[in-house]
């Protein structure tokens, strides 16, 4: 099959909305989350409110949108899993795989989506939710790991799943809290093989 190419259109209107998005966290880092409106995106980034709202729902869905994108590569890292024989190397390469791509997206994007998710009044977090890709892809390896008598069976899989992505926000929280100096797929491969150790069958 020939590459399918984008219209002019198409690809001015995937540089309207990175513009838009580089805009607003270049915005969010600067001034801090809550002190940024949608109208300061706008006039920064050059556009109307109405392109801003072709691209985005809300202020809020800048950061998480493209946060969530993460999922898409959750369920890519999976099918590239397949040639790992033990289950607790495959949770070891996705946790892995998984904070390399988190720091790929830079320190300043994901101190964002913290920030956007976890500030006064805000009771509930898409990017926190059971149903992402994240939680389920996880909990898919734990069981079949239990099953295969890799890991331990006295906590429940979803709670081993909970553990497992705790961990990695810990980690990510962490980078966050020193800026992004010290490399986070690195750290991360230090600290999985400890708590994967603690999954083993006791």
């Amino acid at each position: 099959m020939g590459e399918v190419r984008m219209t002019r259109r198409e690809q001015s209107a995937i540089e309207t909305r990175n513009i838009i998005f580089d805009t607003a966290v270049e915005l969010f880092s600067e001034r801090g989350y809550d002190r940024v409106t949608v109208d300061d995106i706008c006039d920064k980034a050059g556009v109307s409110k109405g392109t801003f709202y072709n691209h985005f729902k809300s202020k809020d869905q800048v950061i998480v949108e493209e946060f969530l994108k993460v999922d898409d590569f959750y369920l890519e890292i999976l099918s590239r899993l397949k040639n790992k024989k033990s289950y607790i190397d495959k949770m070891a390469a996705f946790i892995t795989l998984t904070l390399k791509y988190i720091g790929g997206m830079g320190v300043d994007t994901i101190k964002v989506a913290y920030q956007s998710q976890i500030g006064p009044g805000r009771t509930s977090s898409p990017v926190a939710s059971r149903q992402r890709a994240l939680y389920q892809v996880v909990e898919q390896l734990v069981k079949e790991a239990q099953e295969n008598g890799e890991a331990r069976t006295d906590m429940s899989a979803a709670s081993i799943t909970n553990t497992l992505v705790r961990f990695v926000r810990g980690v990510v929280y962490d980078w966050c809290l020193q800026n992004g100096e010290f490399d986070l797929e690195k750290a991360g491969k230090d600290y999985i093989a400890v708590v994967l150790d603690g999954l083993k069958p006791r």
